[in-house]
Parts: C-alpha cells; sequence; structure tokens
C-alpha cells in the first residue's frame, strides 16, 4: 500500500506539472465556467470534448483525475473531501462558483448551508447527462433527485434533505456508516441517528423515531423507491430505523 501510495504522488506531481502549463488562469468574459473562491480557474463548461480547458476533459488540466486544479481529483484542494476550495467538502464555506455565459448561478458543494446553492452531485449528474439544460443556466437542484437518477442507495428526509448514503463502507465520507461524517456522526444535524437533530428526535416531524410523524424520511435502492424509514405503524411501505444498518449490510453493496 505504501509502495503504490509513493507512485501514486510521483505521477500526479509528474501530470500535474504537465497540467499546470496548460491551465487557463482567468475566465472570459463571457465564459460558462466553474471558478474557485481563490480565483483558480476550474474550467468550462462545453460540449466540445476536445477543449484543453473543458470540464469534461479527462485529459485536461479541468478534468483530469491527476490534476491540482481539478475538481475530480480527490486529492486537489478543489475536489478533497477536506479541501478549503471544494465541491465535495460538506463544511465548505468558501465553495467555487458557477458562471453561465459569464452570469453567476450558484455555487458548487456538499455543503447544505451555503447561500445559493448547487448541489455537487446534481451539478456533476446534468453536467455529465443533460449539458445542454446546464448551459441553459438550469442544474437539478435536489442532490437526492441526482443520486436517483445515477442508481444509488440512500436515505432523503421529507423536506428533501440528503440524509446519507446505505453503502456500508464506513471509509465513505457520505454513508451513514461513517461515524465521523455528516449523515453518520451522532453529533451531525444531518444524521438521523442524532436524537437532537430535526431528523432524529423522537419528536420530530421529519425524524424516522416519531412513532407520530406523517413525513418521515424515504429509502432508496438502486434509484427506486422501497419504503419509509419509520416507526409509525401506519406508514407503508416502511423500514424499520433500528435495524436499517442491518438492512443495508444485506442489500447494498460497499461499492456503490
Amino acid at each position: 500500500m505504501q509502495h503504490d501510495e509513493k507512485t501514486r504522488q510521483l505521477l500526479q506531481n509528474l501530470l500535474d506539472g504537465v497540467y499546470q502549463k496548460q491551465a487557463q488562469s482567468t475566465p472570459a468574459q463571457q465564459d460558462s465556467c466553474l471558478v474557485a473562491q481563490d480565483n483558480q480557474y476550474l474550467g468550462r463548461i462545453t460540449d466540445n470534448q476536445y477543449d484543453t480547458n473543458s470540464l469534461l476533459n479527462t485529459y485536461g488540466p479541468y478534468g483530469s483525475q491527476y490534476s491540482s486544479t481539478s475538481i475530480f481529483n480527490p486529492y486537489s484542494p478543489y475536489g478533497s473531501e477536506y479541501g478549503q476550495f471544494s465541491i465535495n467538502n460538506p463544511y465548505c464555506s468558501t465553495p467555487p462558483k458557477l458562471f453561465i455565459q459569464g452570469r453567476f448561478i450558484g455555487h458548487v458543494s456538499k455543503n447544505q448551508y451555503v447561500t445559493h446553492l448547487i448541489p455537487a452531485d446534481a451539478f456533476l449528474y446534468t453536467l455529465r447527462n443533460d449539458l445542454p439544460t446546464l448551459l441553459s443556466g438550469h442544474v437539478i437542484q435536489s442532490e437526492a433527485e441526482a443520486k436517483q437518477l445515477s442508481g444509488e442507495s440512500f436515505i432523503v428526509a421529507g423536506d428533501e434533505t440528503f440524509l446519507g448514503k446505505l453503502n456500508p463502507n464506513a471509509d465513505d465520507n457520505e454513508s451513514i456508516f461513517n461515524q465521523y461524517g455528516p449523515y453518520g456522526s451522532k453529533y451531525s444535524q444531518t444524521c438521523i441517528f442524532n436524537p437532537y437533530s430535526p431528523y432524529g428526535g423522537q419528536y420530530s416531524a421529519l425524524s424516522p423515531f416519531n412513532q407520530y410523524a406523517t413525513n418521515p424520511p424515504r429509502v432508496f435502492l438502486k434509484g427506486q423507491f422501497v419504503g419509509y424509514l419509520t416507526v409509525n405503524q401506519y406508514k407503508t411501505p416502511k423500514l424499520d430505523p433500528n435495524s436499517i444498518m442491518d438492512w443495508a449490510k444485506q442489500h447494498v453493496s460497499t461499492y456503490g
């Protein structure tokens, strides 16, 4: 493992030198693009797959998983779960800005509390699957909807707040199995296991543990609704929140 990590780091350093020479420093006035809040240009949104500056060019400085200026690099400041300017950091207060034809559209982030939020997963789904809609200035606004369309397994609250993936992999930051993540930590406001959060409290109308809740969370398996997560015996179909982790281990792969 240590040898693999050294090899990865060496490869990234070599490729990053190439990407830095290719990188564009500032966007054009009418550009459709992402820009980090440290003013680093993060790529153009275009249907030209050969454009060096395209977000969708996997060999370019903004689309390669090895480039330090790419949101797809899990080790870069713009793509890491811990990056200061990253779309993937659920606690980031300075996420990238999306511009369409020079007009500010919003902040792309997994932090549900930033202003003008464009959920990161919703942005990426639209980028990859409905580029014309994105270029017209529209994007799926619900992270849950994007995950549903992508065929993922997850929980979503009655107010449409994303409450975590059902992936049994405890290293997945978005999984309810990650005790240090935003959906698995008993101290997080978006965790169903936090008895003091709106989504875990015994008396909250949105909580799976409120026996009278009329709007409890919903469970999706591979993009398909399978039931309400609730102890309310009158809601059907339903899954027991006290055994949801055992259920997930039986039905969901650790790879997604």
